[in-house]
């Protein structure tokens, strides 16, 4: 589990940099250092990957208390914190391909990742 927080936490890295690295050739590196750089100029994919990000920022401050109170109490949350994680990067990739654009996608994806989420939290609870 204390290998999966750490990659989690490698992937939400990995978030932060892609809205920037993908509209670098639209928006120049100083824009995006400093609060009055104006980065308006952003690729779509740029935009798409903001939100996914926004997205992941919402549930990961949830699973990471989970995960870790889960290693702390010895609870065995593991496949369902693999699972969370295959969702997320499924959600990123399908951000990165524009696959929201077709109505009801976005859900089918998401919806699952929350319900992991109170899976974990029901196991915390249960033992």
């Amino acid at each position: 589990m204390v290998n999966l927080i750490i990659c989690v936490g490698m992937f939400y890295i990995l978030h932060l940099f892609l809205t920037m690295s993908v509209s670098l050739h639209k928006v120049p590196f100083i824009n995006w250092t400093h609060t009055n750089g104006d980065i308006s100029g952003m690729s779509e994919l740029s935009s798409r990957m903001a939100s996914a990000g926004d997205n992941l920022r919402q549930s990961l401050p949830i699973f990471m208390t989970f995960a870790v109170l889960s290693v702390v109490m010895n609870v065995d949350n593991f496949i369902l914190a693999k699972y969370w994680f295959g969702l997320r990067i499924v959600y990123l990739l399908g951000a990165a391909i524009n696959l929201y654009r077709i109505p009801l996608i976005r859900p089918l994806i998401w919806v699952p990742s929350i319900v992991i989420l109170v899976l974990m939290g029901l196991n915390l609870c249960i033992t």
